[in-house]
């Protein structure tokens, strides 16, 4: 169990509620746009000219990113709802240290306390070139002598 009270369970369960309305509301209405916008194409309305029609073409990647986005933030949602229900809601998957309240109140759906989270970001951002130095036999973070 995890060091937070029920009573910020309960408070950070309202915001998980809040942000699940929140996040299908906006995937209802990108679909609803992106089904017009491919409704009119389909009806024959062309744009105007081929870089209105590029402009179109990115807006329309630029939704499905978003929906893709916003299905993920439902995900989240859905396991930070299985770990309150497992009594594992606030702890650390990484390391099974408490998760700060702060943190999440900010980001109710954290899985990771703050520092796992910092070394899961610095890991991923320098993925490629750790497998690189493991790839040549260096280890990682040690300089070769030229």
């Amino acid at each position: 169990m995890s060091g937070l009270s029920q009573q910020q369970i309960d408070h950070l369960n309202q915001l998980i509620d809040k942000r699940w309305a929140r996040e299908f509301s906006e995937i209802r209405s990108l679909i609803a746009n992106m089904g017009e916008l491919r409704q009119r194409i389909a009806l024959g309305e062309r744009p105007s000219d081929a870089s209105d029609e590029a402009l179109l073409h990115s807006l329309s990647a630029i939704d499905a990113a978003q929906v893709r986005q916003n299905v993920r933030d439902v995900q989240d949602i859905v396991a930070a709802r299985q770990r309150i229900a497992a009594c594992k809601y606030g702890i650390c998957t990484d390391c099974g240290s408490d998760i700060g309240y702060e943190r999440l109140l900010a980001y109710p759906t954290a899985k990771r306390c703050i520092n796992c989270q910092r070394a899961n970001k610095w890991f991923a951002a320098n993925r490629r070139v750790i497998e690189c130095e493991i790839a040549r036999g260096g280890g990682v973070g040690e300089r070769k002598e030229s």
